[in-house]
């Protein structure tokens, strides 16, 4: 007979509370009152907390594994809000819904791919039939938003482009970094008459927590003074680590040409953050995705559908573009934001 380890459930959670009370009444008599209310707000809103901590009582372990750079975006998410709203999140689900929702593992319907990790439905069959297309109402001014919550990531160093590290593939170099990639797609939308503006700043430095606060911040600020941009990219690059470690590099053969693949990232109000229209933003990813792959096959990965919001709920078609991952180099993730410029023009001046 298995001899049964005696279960500790409580004890661990009781010790942490206790250390964490004590630490806490420490800070209230030396006047931190005002501290301790964030601390205690921050904690009531983490929902990755709460769930490590049911799990400790539990003894039940649900939390979810996730890369590196999605845990990095949770947090961000989690710690830049504090618009958390207590709501019922479940959606309506209709035949052609759920016959249309992936789950977790890419599936492909017609041209488009996805990988659903929001746990929420949606109608891809009636997006894909009714192209959602953007409305220009003035070509003197500006339509497309670029800018970069994470600034200072970059890529595998090449021999022609190295730079100094800040971290690991990151750098302030705004020639190395992702800022490069939105100065060349300015210039491409510039190029055909698509007024844009750049903004460089680097959203995750001095300090990488509060990144998506920042640019929250930017961003509002110029959608604000420039009502009609409707386009907002928020442009990234991803990190994958292979089993062994090493760097995961996404390449893909483009006119005897290697380009680094690409993903849309798309947000919902799954976490519980104010984003109702959040289908119709995925309709204008899922048209300018379709139209990218018809042009360029397996250029880009699939549609990422996430819990979290991101900022995407500022601006109509707004989106979050990852180009390669840090195994990719700067040459290759410049070719594929090229190649993506040419498709966003041609999003942009189809006819409706």
């Amino acid at each position: 007979m298995k001899k049964r380890h005696k279960s500790t459930n409580g004890t661990v959670p009781a010790f942490f509370c206790l250390i964490f009370a004590t630490m806490l009444m420490i800070v209230s008599k030396t006047g931190g009152n005002d501290i301790i209310k964030n601390i205690i707000k921050n904690i009531a809103q983490n929902e990755y907390f709460i769930r490590v901590a049911l799990s400790l009582e539990t003894g039940k372990y649900t939390v979810n594994t996730i890369s590196a750079k999605q845990h990095e975006d949770y947090e961000e998410e989690i710690n830049s809000h504090d618009e958390i709203i207590n709501k019922n999140i479940s959606q309506p689900q209709t035949q052609n819904a759920q016959q249309n929702t992936q789950q977790n593992t890419p599936q492909k319907n017609q041209t488009v791919l996805f990988n659903n990790q929001s746990g929420l439905q949606f109608d891809l069959e009636n997006m894909l039939a009714n192209p959602k297309r953007i409305t220009i109402d003035s070509s003197e001014q500006p339509l497309v938003l670029i800018y970069h919550t994470h600034a200072t990531e970059a890529f595998t160093q090449s021999d022609a482009n190295k730079y100094e590290p800040s971290g690991e593939q990151r750098t302030l170099d705004k020639t190395k970094n992702v800022v490069r990639l939105g100065n060349e797609l300015l210039k491409i939308l510039e190029k055909n008459g698509i007024k844009a503006i750049h903004l460089t700043e680097l959203h995750d430095y001095p300090s990488y927590n509060g990144s998506y606060g920042a640019s929250l911040k930017n961003v509002s600020s110029v959608l604000k003074k420039y009502p009609s941009i409707k386009i907002a990219i928020d442009i990234h690059r991803d990190a994958i680590i292979n089993t062994d470690g090493s760097l995961k590099k996404l390449t893909s053969e483009q006119n005897g040409k290697t380009a680094a693949k690409m993903m849309l990232v798309m947000g919902t109000n799954a976490s519980g953050l104010q984003f109702d229209d959040w289908q119709e933003h995925l309709s204008y990813a899922v048209t300018l995705q379709t139209e990218i792959d018809k042009t360029y096959p397996n250029l880009m990965r699939p549609i990422n559908l996430r819990k979290q919001r991101f900022n995407l709920h500022l601006s109509p078609a707004s989106m979050l573009l990852e180009v390669g991952t840090s195994g990719n180099t700067l040459e290759e993730a410049l070719y594929s934001i090229n190649l993506f410029g040419n498709s966003l023009v041609s999003f942009i001046k189809a006819p409706q």
